[in-house]
């Protein structure tokens, strides 16, 4: 997972008041930030704006396919 993820937080580091560090990293450099909870993968954090870009991307995709 780690190739398409680099950045990784664990679910108490949210719980340890270090939420908003977290997502201040994640919107200043645009990466996503993987979230792990009991050593598995739990949640992927994304900045908006940057969401927003892959959701346009899948879907121009699909209606690609569609066609």
């Amino acid at each position: 997972m780690e190739k398409y993820i680099e950045d990784l937080a664990l679910t108490r580091d949210f719980c340890k008041g270090q939420s908003a560090k977290l997502f201040k990293k994640v919107k200043d450099t645009k990466k996503p930030l993987r979230v792990t909870r009991n050593g598995r993968d739990y949640v992927v954090v994304l900045d908006f704006e940057e969401y927003i870009k892959m959701v346009d991307k899948i879907n121009l995709l699909e209606k690609n396919d569609k066609s």
